[in-house]
Parts: C-alpha cells; structure tokens; sequence
C-alpha cells in the first residue's frame, strides 16, 4: 500500500512536471512571437490618395513626421509643420509621440498632446487632412494588411486604383472642394478603337493595353493626383487645386504621352490613342459628384465624335 502510494506520488510529480514544461514551452513561444512583433504607422486618411495605406516601419529610436524632404515620414499636406511631430521608442521598448511645437498641433485619438504614450490602434492626427494609425503586427499581419489594402483598393489587373475606392474618395474630396471653393477637375478618358484591338491581337493584348496605358500615366501625373480604372478601357483622373487650364494642360501631356509611347505585345507593334474628356467644379456649378463624372463623360465622348486621339473640355477659364 505504501509502494503503491509512493509510486502515484511520483507519477503525480512527473505529470507536473511535465506540465510546467509545457507551460514555459508556450511562454516562449508568445515571447518570440512579442519580440517579432513590429510597430507601424499606417496612413488611414491624406490629402493625396496614393499615399492612404502606406506602412512605415517604427525600427529605429526615433522617427520624424513632417512636410519636409528631409524627414523619415513625409506628409503632403499644407497643414503640417516641416518637422511636425516624432515617435520615440523608450528603452522600456514603449513608444511615444512628441509635438515639434507645430503650428497646428498634434492630436491623439482627438486630443492634443505635446507628448503621449502610444496604445495599439491609436489614432495621430496632423494638419486637416492626415491621419496615422499606430499598430503593433506580426510579420503574418503586415502582410495580410497590406494584402486586404490592394485587394479593396486596388485594380487586379493595372493595379492602380479601382472604381469604389475613386467614388469614395471623389465624394469626400468634392464635399471639401465644394466647401472650401477649392478647385476640382475630372479626366475621364478611354482607349479608342479597344474592341478592335482585342478581336485583332487578341484579349491578352488587350490586357497588356491597359497595363502599359496605366503605367504611362503614372508616370506622367503628379503623385497627388488620384488615378483610377473606371470600369472595362475608361479610366478616370481627379485632378484636386486643378481648375480647367490646368486640367486640360494635363490631359494633353496624358494624351500625348500614350500617342507617343511604343506598345509592343508578343512582338506585334499596336497603334493605341486615347480620348479624354475634363469637367471642372466651380462653387456650385455641380450639386452632386455624380454631375461632375457625367459632365466629363459627355466631353469624352465629344471628343471621340470629334475624331478620337484629342481632349474635349467647356472653354471657359478657370477661378
């Protein structure tokens, strides 16, 4: 009986034994995972479009936020001082945000601060239109945000911006226009004769048509610029502080630059042009976003009944 007892006793200890080994396994394992862990400054909201979803990494002691060139996160955005705000890592491992005594202050999660720590989720807002999410992922996160980023924003095939993310976009951006009596332009254009294009060549030509269109006007518009595939061959271009001078001015460089351009598909050169037509927001010439893509569509086509390869627009002279 004795025996018997002694021998559960060591029994006993050996399954707690191997319990606490167990335990201290998975603590280790949620140690490395904390120490793979990085923090991240994520755009959520900006003056210029292309920038929303970008990701700095928060790898070194200090990292600077401002309008200038010369720091580490660059915000387009007149609000902004030149070195507005910095994040801090203590050696505790915590991070901090700290004003730059800017012009118009730093706020988190609404709030101005001068100097705060830092949570997972918080929101840093600086100037009137730039908003940074700080946040702490894995490798495996980062790369599912950025993923879940290009698939709701991003054309599968040109991988510029898609349809939804535009309308969302032009919809904040003409309410603000509107308010401000900011002017606002809107390119749209489409690849002229692109049926025929893909009954001749093919529709893998007819891909590569449009990939090579987007990577054009990449090229040739400004990085505040929001580009677009509209739907099919038809792209469009929101062209923000652009009144029509500038616009068509832009649009002819769009246009010219495509006439221009070599496209090449399995070795068979292929002629493409394009036709483009502008529509501008002055004060309350649209009531709806809706009235501005309709007007620009109207002069597309205008500009295709014309004769294609040309840019249509009202004449009249902007504010």
């Amino acid at each position: 009986m004795i025996v018997a007892r002694t021998g559960g006793g060591a029994r006993q200890k050996g399954r707690m034994s191997e319990e606490k080994t167990s335990v201290h396994a998975v603590e280790d394992l949620l140690k490395e995972s904390r120490q793979n862990d990085a923090a991240y400054l994520i755009v959520i909201s900006a003056k210029s479009p292309a920038t929303i979803g970008r990701m700095t990494k928060l790898d070194k002691t200090e990292l600077i936020i401002g309008r200038s060139s010369e720091t580490a996160l660059q915000i387009e955005d007149d609000g902004v001082s030149r070195k507005h705000a910095k994040v801090v890592q203590a050696s505790s491992g915590h991070f901090q945000l700290v004003d730059l005594g800017s012009t118009n202050g730093t706020f988190l999660n609404g709030i101005k601060v001068s100097v705060a720590n830092l949570q997972d989720g918080d929101k840093i807002q600086i100037g009137s239109n730039t908003v940074l999410k700080f946040s702490i992922q894995d490798q495996l996160e980062e790369q599912y945000q950025r993923s879940i980023y290009e698939s709701a924003t991003r054309d599968g095939l040109t991988r510029i911006f898609n349809k939804k993310y535009f309308l969302d976009t032009l919809r904040k951006e003409f309410a603000y226009c509107l308010r401000h009596r900011v002017a606002l332009s809107l390119v749209m254009f489409d690849v002229d004769h692109f049926k025929r294009i893909n009954d001749t060549y093919g529709h893998p030509a007819g891909d590569y048509v449009l990939t090579r269109i987007a990577q054009k006007i990449n090229e040739t518009v400004r990085a505040e610029d929001l580009f677009t595939r509209y739907g099919g061959e038809e792209f469009a271009l929101m062209l923000r502080e652009s009144a029509v001078d500038k616009a068509l001015r832009c649009a002819e460089r769009c246009r010219r630059a495509i006439d221009a351009a070599e496209f090449q598909f399995q070795g068979t050169p292929i002629k493409v042009t394009i036709s483009l037509g502008v529509a501008t927001l002055f004060d309350s010439d649209y009531s709806q976003p809706e009235e501005l893509v309709s007007a620009a569509d109207k002069y597309l086509y205008r500009a295709k009944r014309a004769g294609r390869n040309r840019v249509d627009a009202m004449q009249i002279s902007g504010p």
